[in-house]
Formats: structure tokens, sequence, C-alpha cells
């Protein structure tokens, strides 16, 4: 079971592998992909700016992990492409397979996927959690696309992922352990996440009307639905990383899973990703610490109990692990 890190700059690297990172994913907007279809465009699932800003900073990035036997992952995860995009998609691929050392492509589109193994079959796929991997029937199609590893949804739950190993054979499984979550169904959403999503956004009035137009909800539904409402808000409020904050100790808050290291390694989940390219160096930095700390300790043959006390321990925020809206898998 190892800690996949994300990676926002080849600067980060030593920082990162230095405090307990053991697998890179980023992504990149090449200048010709910006100047062919506008920065608006999905390369990558994140705002162009998320992602490093050259070829060459990408191989200078690669050089700096594998120094330290550290692989790393390319994200080319928007939720589709057309099909004049692909002779771009597929250049970009060749080169960073064959010259930068890329070790995987994380893809979410079946098409691009079939046509990466055309082009490029000694590239390694690691499945998106954006392509719905979520049960053992999408588990079949992709070791039928010759997938290497499969990233979860974040909606696949604990009970779900025995199955799914089993399923699953010698293909890698990847799942979520810290920071940034989705308000619905990552698999089926077409939100961007570079200018603040809608369904992120709760800071809005309503009225309701009935189907001929007339207000009519008495006062009881209006303090009913003005709870639902609230709810919804603080639902979204840890989502969104508890508005984006750092807890006083320093750590970030957010969607988490550490209460479920043991958990995942007893299943044999391969890899425990955090969120979280575009984050600043030091939330990274603070992020696989804290995994890292317990991941030790379960290698190191901790109990369940004991893993599941000193998770809550270490992530310090009593209050916000009773609420349970902040656990990945509850």
């Amino acid at each position: 079971m190892k800690i996949l890190a994300p990676l926002g700059s080849a600067d980060e690297v030593e920082m990162l592998a230095e405090n307990g990172a053991e697998e890179f994913y980023c992504g990149i907007t090449p200048l010709e992909w910006i100047n062919k279809y506008s920065s608006g465009v999905w390369i990558n699932r994140r705002n162009p700016f998320a992602g490093l800003p050259s070829f060459k900073e990408l191989k200078r990035a690669v050089s700096l992990s594998h120094s330290y036997g550290i692989p790393v992952f390319l994200t080319l995860n928007a939720p589709y492409y057309v099909e004049e995009q692909y002779p771009m998609l597929l250049d970009l691929v060749t080169h960073c397979n064959n010259d930068i050392g890329i070790n995987a492509f994380i893809v979410s589109d079946i098409g691009l996927m079939k046509a990466i193994k055309h082009h490029c079959p000694d590239a390694a796929i690691h499945v998106s959690s954006l392509a719905a991997p979520i049960n053992t029937g999408s588990i079949a199609l992709y070791k039928e696309l010759q997938a290497e590893r499969i990233v979860l949804s974040r909606s696949v739950q604990l009970q779900e992922m025995p199955a799914l190993r089993k399923a699953a054979g010698d293909i890698e499984l990847e799942v979520f352990i810290l920071n940034d979550g989705c308000v619905y169904e990552e698999s089926f959403c077409m939100t961007t996440h570079s200018a603040g999503a809608f369904c992120s956004q709760t800071q809005w009035d309503f009225n309701l009307f009935s189907s001929d137009g007339n207000k009519k909800i008495s006062d009881a539904e209006k303090v009913k639905l003005q709870e639902q409402i609230q709810d919804y808000r603080e639902f979204v409020w840890f989502v969104n990383d508890c508005g984006c904050q750092i807890a006083q100790d320093g750590l970030p808050l957010g969607p988490c899973g550490l209460c479920d290291i043991w958990k995942l390694h007893q299943i044999g989940v391969d890899s425990l990703k955090i969120v979280g390219r575009e984050g600043a160096p030091y939330r990274k930095l603070a992020s696989v610490q804290l995994v890292k700390a317990l991941v030790d300790q379960v290698r190191a043959k901790l109990g369940e109990s004991e893993a599941v006390q000193e998770a809550r321990r270490l992530r310090n925020q009593p209050q916000f692990c009773e609420s349970g809206l902040m656990c990945y898998y509850r």
C-alpha cells in the first residue's frame, strides 16, 4: 500500500519524497493545446494552471522523482475528448512515454484508452475515477482494456471493495484517502473545477411556487426546508475542505479516510491517493506527513482499534470526526 501524492512543480519533488511520498501524479496543459482549444477546454480535469507549465518542467520533475525511485503518473482525465483532439493527445502520450519517462497515464475516456494501447502499446493505463469504476462489471471492462490500475470512485464504500478487489485480480486498486470531495457522483459529473463549480455554491435564495404559480407553503414546511438547506450547506462546506481552511495545528481539513487505512490495507488496496494538484506546497507536505504517520504504524502491524484511535489522534478534529461529514468511507 503506497502513498500517492500530487505534484504541481518539480521543486516539490524533494520535499514530498523526503517526507513519505512513494508515487506522484501530475497534469500538464501544453501551450499548443491552449493555442488551439483555449484554456477552457480540458486536457485533464483541472484548471490548466494546476499542472506543470511545460514539457521541460515535466521532464525535470520525472528525472528528480526517478532519482528517488518514485514513479510519476500523468493525468489525461477529461470526461471525454473529440476525435480531432486525438492526434495531439497521442503525440503527447508518445513523447511523455518514450522521451520523458512517464510511468502511466490516468485516463477516463474509454476511446482514448483504446487509442493509446493501439498507438503506444507499452504505455501503462490507470483508469481514472471519472470513468465510473464502481462495480465488478466496470472492473471487467477495464481489465479487457488492459488497464494496470483502477482508481475507485469516491462513492465506493468499504463493504463494496472486497468484491472489486477479487474482480480486479492482478490489477492494482487505488482509493482516495485525503482532501477534496465531490458533491455529486464524480463519475457522472460534467462540472468544471476551474471557476467554482455551481454545485458547490450555497449562497443562494429560493422561492417555492405551486404548479399554478401561487405560493403555497406552510410555515412548518418553510422551517423544514430551511433545515434541509442548512444541512446541505454544511455538507458542501465539509466536501470543500471545510471552507478550504487549515486547522490550528497546520493540518489540512476536508474529506478524510485515515480511520480506514487499516481496513484498506487488509482489503489489499495498492495505493492511497492524496488529492490536491492545485494545492499549496505546504498543504501537500502536511497531507503526506499525516498519511505516512499512520501508514507506517499499520505496516508495523498496529491493530485495528489502535489504528482508528491513532488516526483520530493525528487528525485532531474530534467534532468533525463525530459528525461523519468529513469521512470518505462512512
